[in-house]
C-alpha cells in the first residue's frame, strides 16, 4: 500500500543513553533527535505537506527497546481538512519491550468543515514498559463563527501488555444538534485524554493525582479512571485547547515527577 506519508521509529539503549534509528517518506518527516535530558532523547514529528486532506493515508511503526526511554511530540498541530470523497486515515503501530519508557504527547488535531478521520493506534507492551499518552481534538474555525462544522472522528486505542488487553478506548465524535448536550459534551467544544500505564500508577497515585490537578482545572471538567493492570485515563472537557493542554501538562509533570523521578519536560516549541 501506498502511503501519504510513512514513518518508523527505533530507540535502543547504547552506553547508558538512547539513540534512535529512524525511515520516513512522504509526507511525514522527523527532526534530528535533541536531548533536553541527558539520556533521554526527543523527536519531533513533522508534516510537511500543512494538513491532511481527502484520502490521505499516514502510519507511523515506534518501536522502544529493552530499557530504551523515548519523547515524542509533534512541531505543531495537525489539521484535517474537508475529505468530500475518503476520510483521512491513521495508523499506529507502538511496541515497547520490556522496562522501556515512551512520552507520546501530541499537539491538538484540529478538525475542519467537512473533516472525516480514522485513527487506529495499536500498542504492545512488555513487563515493566511506561506509557504516557496524550490526544486533543478540537473544531477547527468557521467562517460563519458555529463550531463543529467536521463530520466525524473515530479513534480507536489498543493497549496490550504482555499480550493481553488492558485497555480498549473507541472514541466517536459526530457532531450533531445534541452534541453539546447531557451525555455527550455537556456544553463544552474541545476533548482532550491523557493516559498512563504504569506499574506504580496505583489507586493511590490516582488520588493523589486528582488532588494535584484540581487547583488547575480551572474552566475545565475532568475525571480520572484507574485501569486494573497499573495506570489512569483522564478524560477533560474544555472550550479550549490551551486549557486542555494546560491540565495534561500538569498531570505530566506530576507523573514524570512521581513515576519516573525526573523533572518536567520543556519542549521548547
Amino acid at each position: 500500500m501506498n502511503f501519504t506519508g510513512l514513518l518508523e521509529l527505533n530507540a535502543k539503549k547504547s552506553d547508558h543513553r538512547s539513540i534512535v534509528n529512524s525511515y520516513y517518506e512522504g509526507a511525514l518527516k522527523i527532526t534530528r533527535p535533541i536531548y533536553l535530558e541527558e539520556k533521554t532523547p526527543s523527536i519531533y514529528l513533522i508534516h510537511i505537506g500543512g494538513g491532511y486532506v481527502d484520502g490521505d493515508t499516514y502510519y507511523s511503526k515506534l518501536k522502544v527497546e529493552e530499557g530504551a526511554e523515548l519523547l515524542v511530540t509533534s512541531q505543531a498541530s495537525t489539521k484535517v481538512y474537508q475529505t468530500p470523497k475518503v476520510p483521512v486515515e491513521q495508523h499506529t503501530e507502538i511496541e515497547l519491550a520490556k522496562n522501556s519508557t515512551l512520552e507520546y504527547i501530541m499537539d491538538p488535531l484540529i478538525m475542519y468543515k467537512g473533516a472525516r478521520f480514522i485513527q487506529k493506534t495499536s500498542v504492545n507492551m512488555g513487563e515493566g514498559a511506561s506509557l504516557f499518552y496524550s490526544d486533543i481534538i478540537t473544531p477547527g474555525w468557521a467562517e460563519n463563527g458555529k463550531g463543529f462544522q467536521y463530520d466525524w472522528i473515530r479513534s480507536k486505542l489498543k493497549v496490550k501488555k504482555n499480550n493481553k488487553l488492558v485497555l480498549f478506548d473507541h472514541l466517536w465524535v459526530e457532531p450533531d444538534g445534541e452534541i453539546q448536550g447531557i451525555m455527550q459534551l455537556e456544553g463544552y467544544t474541545h476533548l482532550g485524554t491523557f493516559i498512563i500505564i504504569h506499574g506504580k500508577a496505583d489507586k493511590t497515585f490516582t488520588d493523589q493525582l486528582y488532588e494535584e490537578l484540581v487547583p488547575f482545572s480551572g474552566e475545565t471538567r475532568f475525571g480520572i479512571s484507574t485501569l486494573t493492570a497499573g495506570g489512569v485515563v483522564i478524560r477533560i472537557l474544555a472550550n479550549g485547547s490551551r486549557k486542555i493542554e494546560e491540565l495534561i501538562s500538569q498531570a505530566h509533570r506530576f507523573a514524570r515527577n512521581t513515576l519516573l523521578g525526573k523533572e518536567q519536560v520543556y519542549w521548547r516549541k
